[in-house]
């Protein structure tokens, strides 16, 4: 219901109001919102976030925008979400739902028929209007991740041939659903033609809020722009004062300046009060105008107050029933609408500005307010019980204002289990925690809630776990409330709060909780068995952080009466854990094949979706282990092509692709998968963890190191006690260390600092030791620690050091089975040491030949072909075929970049140059040969005839002929003489040598 003005009823500055304000000094973030627009009508999905705090024209920016866009291009569909205000609970998708129904009204039956029944069935959850009797959800199209993947699907549909623009509104009222799905949409753009702006109030994030977080991620997003909207300078206050009111005296110009501190919205409402009242307070300001409305247009305000910033005509009207007379209500909203203080459209009425609305709600007297609270939650009760359960956490949030708690809760039973429908997990446990606040004013809360107090603090922190911090305070406080001898709910706290602490990166504290709540469960109780099956895998789960090779043994032990167990329940989701667990197990003792026929033993149909993201985690991680790269990274894409969703990225879909992709040498699209499943992951440290090395040693073979210490150093306190407490985070960051370390030393001159970083390099290879045994974890790492064992030996490093070293390289290749990966490993390890036991490198050409033509077969990381590659072409100088060097030298430098591996191309660079390879070197004396001019610059060095020799693979016989030959060239008396005249060579500059210049 809309309500027709006349405009000769309508004073002239309301008026004036009515029409939106110019813009002032707006001029860059509009052509930065029309920039994202630009480049979305071209097929560049552009992202932009508009902040600032409340009454800075955010709303107005946008309204401008929207005109815009529609002048600019009419075929555009230009569709709105609005965040609303639910207070702690929320109902899930809420701006999503509005709009997904706005762009509905406008593309009709195209919208459904852009994409398939399973898509439709994804999203029929929050739009109904599309379901089908075909568009059934599968067990993995379920869920938070399913509506994020449909989400993605249909957008890029629609967006295919036409511009899609959609905004949401005022994002610190989103649920903590709708801010994990925006946050992925951001990071996987697809659709052709598409810009999202999104806003949000500054003074409403605080410390704490659920959108800081998202924040963060979106600040390293290159496809996001931030706009921040300041406050007006005086001059441009006085404008804008100016253009809405030209007629008033300079005086109450300046005083409305001076007291609006440059917020547009304070000086509209400033110049609407005619008769210069000029309120003491910023509350007095709002509510100037709302008292002088008349008692039926006041009545009809608070009664809008009460139900929010915005509210549906019909349950306006109906919430109205026994309190405001219809045709009153209807003079009231009328009188509302010509003193500019409401707006409508289509759906209903909103207050012109969120700070009124609050300003109103809060001026209301507590028993009136209570009263309009309970009136709206009777009349959501009625909505929900026909079916619209989306609106029962609204209903929720006014019985809870309304001081009902009884009705609140009911209210958030039903919220709730609408969010697990949609798979909304934060949301499921925001509400959990709301239920438990008000649980002891509720007499039957245990059975209005299907499940005693202390199951639902532990239900309530097992859906929490994508905010592990907050998931463990609740687990916690249902700890403390349980007392000894409840030893079934508290081994189900236990079993909740060993995963959180997992992912808050302390897994030995989870170990310890695991093993705690175990010890409380009997084996042979059949009430409890599944409750045993879940903590064998916490258990199981938390040992392979640190698996200890005296404990394997019970560790096996433990899988058989877990699978026994699972077996004799049938429970295939438990049974899917089990297999999983199974699976780890056996990648950590180096059973890779098994591992990966183990865990695609089991019907996918059979898993549900979350854990059948678990599951395939687990063979991605065992393809990678097997060497079968481009399996893996062509398994993952398929996948995520099928269902793109925000569970399989914090699960690590992303970052294990990323990992096979940078193996296989595709290390853009590598890195793209790294930073994209970063963004969504960074309360989970074990794969924080994961991803930051992933990148950093990216950086490294690159020929970055500077960024590639930057990722260590800028992330490293997070995860400090993480590295020191995980066996495959200590052993991946001591290869960071080892081969960041030795690729620096490779071509660097200063013999002393050489020596330090092959020491440093050492280290890492120690830490790898120290990472434990287990052939599962020490296989990837072993051909970097065969680099490390040769040059530390080279260079005459501690005995202890490299005997401890050399006998975990030993140890690990004896135990782990043999698949496709293992010639090319054993073949890398053997001309490493071949290299550290050799007396001439010439010796090392056919371990190297070998090494690098097994390397080729693509079972081991491109950087590790490229480096047996180069390794061959320095043994082959050193044997003299330079006609092999050289071809070598070809494929090095046109290969190895490509692959990302450009420090490789920069070393033979280096080493041809050194050996004459290439035709000249710029810049030398004209009378020099370019052997010469070489061999002249290390004499400069202070290097002997024998150490020229062995940096230009000469002999050194054959470096005195050279110096010799210099000497009489440049009528030097010897070689201080000789290193002066290279010094005015280079820098234009003599040097005293002895009274000759």
């Amino acid at each position: 219901m809309t309500l027709g003005l006349d405009p000769a009823a309508v004073p002239p500055w309301a008026m004036a109001l009515s029409t939106p304000a110019p813009l002032i000094v707006r001029d860059e973030a509009a052509a930065t919102l029309r920039r994202a627009f630009d480049a979305g009508r071209e097929g560049h999905p552009e992202v932009v976030v508009v902040r600032g705090e409340a009454g800075i024209g955010k709303t107005r920016l946008l309204q401008e925008f929207r005109r815009e866009a529609a002048a600019l291009e009419p075929t555009a569909v230009i569709a709105v979400g609005q965040c609303v205000d639910m207070g702690e609970i929320g109902s899930p998708f809420t701006p999503i739902r509005r709009m997904l129904r706005d762009l509905h009204a406008q593309l009709g039956d195209a919208l459904p028929a852009a994409v398939s029944s399973t898509v439709r069935g994804a999203l029929a959850g929050i739009l109904p209007e599309i379901a089908t009797e075909t568009a059934l959800p599968s067990a993995t199209t379920t869920g938070n991740d399913a509506i994020s993947d449909a989400l993605g699907t249909l957008l890029e549909a629609l967006s295919a041939d036409q511009h899609l623009v959609l905004i949401i509104e005022d994002l610190h009222w989103a649920d903590t659903a709708t801010l994990a799905l925006l946050k992925t949409l951001t990071f996987t753009l697809r659709g052709a033609h598409l810009t999202i702006v999104m806003t949000y109030r500054t003074d409403d994030v605080g410390r704490g809020h659920p959108l800081r977080g998202v924040l963060a991620d979106l600040e390293r997003n290159r496809s996001v722009t931030f706009i921040e909207i300041e406050r007006l300078s005086p001059a441009d206050a006085a404008r804008l004062t100016r253009m809405l009111d030209p007629h008033l005296d300079q005086r109450v110009v300046d005083s409305i300046v001076e007291r609006s501190d440059g917020l547009p919205f304070f000086i509209e409402e400033l110049i609407a009060l005619t008769d210069s009242r000029l309120p003491t307070t910023l509350r007095d300001l709002l509510l100037a105008r709302v008292e002088t409305l008349s008692s039926d247009a006041r009545a009809a305000v608070d009664l809008l107050a009460a139900g929010g910033v915005h509210v549906d005509s019909d349950l306006l009207e109906e919430t109205a029933e026994g309190h405001v007379d219809r045709g009153r209500l209807h003079e009231g909203l009328r009188e509302g609408l010509v003193e500019n203080i409401l707006v409508s459209d289509d759906d209903g009425y909103a207050f012109r500005h969120a700070l009124l609305q609050e300003a109103v709600h809060d001026d209301l007297l507590p028993s009136i307010r209570a009263d309009l609270h309970a009136r709206y939650g009777a009349a959501l009760d009625r909505r929900v019980a026909d079916g619209h359960r989306e609106r029962a956490a609204e209903a929720a949030e006014h019985w809870e204002q309304a001081r009902d708690a009884v009705r609140a809760f009911d209210a958030m039973v039903i919220a709730r289990r609408y969010a697990g429908e949609t798979s909304a997990e934060p949301v499921m446990s925001q509400i959990g925690e709301r239920m438990l606040a008000i649980w002891p004013q509720v007499p039957d809360a245990e059975a209005r809630a299907g499940m005693s107090r202390l199951e639902f603090f532990a239900d309530t922190a097992d859906h929490g776990l994508g905010d592990p911090a907050r998931a463990l305070r609740v687990a916690r406080a249902g700890l403390s409330e349980a007392g000894p001898e409840q030893r079934v709910e508290r081994a189900r706290l236990l079993n909740v709060t060993s995963y959180a602490l997992s992912n808050l990166g302390d897994p030995a504290a989870a170990r310890r909780v695991s093993i705690e709540a175990l010890s409380l469960l009997d084996d042979e109780d059949p009430g409890t068995r599944s409750l045993v099956v879940e903590c064998l895998v916490s258990r199981i789960r938390t040992a392979t952080f640190d698996p200890r090779p005296e404990e394997v043994p019970e560790l096996e032990r433990l899988i058989a009466l877990a699978t026994a167990h699972s077996d004799a329940i049938d429970d295939p989701l438990l049974r899917a854990r089990v297999l999983d667990t199974a699976a780890t197990l056996d990648t950590v003792a180096g059973r890779l094949t098994e591992a990966l026929m183990r865990v695609r033993r089991f019907p996918v149909s059979s898993m549900g979706a979350r854990q059948y993201q678990v599951n395939f985690i687990t063979e991605l991680d065992a393809l990678v282990r097997l060497g079968r790269f481009r399996e893996a990274a062509e398994l993952a894409a398929r996948r995520t092509s099928e269902v793109a969703d925000p569970a399989a990225l914090v699960y690590g879909i992303d970052l294990n692709a990323a990992e096979a992709l940078f193996a296989a040498g595709d290390a853009e699209a590598g890195r793209s998968a790294a930073e994209r499943g970063l963004s969504v992951i960074a309360s989970t440290q074990v794969m924080s963890s994961f991803g930051w090395r992933l990148l950093g040693l990216a950086d490294a073979w690159g020929d970055h190191p500077e960024r590639a210490h930057a990722r260590r150093d800028d992330h490293g306190t997070g995860i400090d006690q993480l590295i020191a407490e995980d066996s495959e985070e200590r052993a991946g960051w001591g290869t960071f260390v080892l081969e960041t370390a030795l690729n620096e030393a490779e071509t660097m001159s200063d013999a002393a600092a050489r020596t330090a970083l092959i020491s440093t390099a050492l280290g890492g290879a120690l830490d790898i030791v120290r990472a434990g045994l287990e052939p599962g974890i020490a296989r990837p790492h072993l051909v970097s620690a065969a680099r490390a064992l040769a040059d530390a030996t080279l260079t005459r490093s501690d005995a202890d050091d490299l005997a401890r070293l050399g006998g975990m390289i030993d140890d690990v290749l004896a135990r782990h089975a043999d698949d496709e990966a293992t010639p090319a490993i054993v073949a890398l390890v053997a001309a490493e040491a071949a290299r550290a036991e050799a007396e001439a490198p010439a010796a090392t050409v056919g371990a190297w030949r070998m090494a690098s033509d097994l390397a080729a077969d693509g079972f081991v990381p491109v950087r590790q072909l490229w480096y047996a590659r180069y390794r061959l072409m320095q043994a082959l100088l050193y044997a003299g075929d330079r006609d092999a060097a050289t071809a070598m030298l070809d494929e090095i430098a046109d290969g190895a970049p490509a692959h990302g591996i450009a420090v490789v191309a920069r070393w033979a660079r280096d080493l041809a140059a050194r050996a004459g390879l290439s035709d000249a070197v710029a810049g030398g004396p004209p009378q020099l040969t370019a052997r010469e001019r070489q061999v002249l610059e290390l004499v400069a060095e202070g290097l002997s005839n024998p150490e020229i020799g062995r940096r230009l693979f000469i002999s050194p016989k054959t470096a005195s002929v050279h110096v010799s030959a210099i000497l009489a060239k440049i009528g030097a008396a010897n070689r201080v003489e000789a290193a002066a005249f290279f010094h005015l060579q280079a820098t234009g500059k003599a040097i005293d040598v002895g009274g000759r210049a």
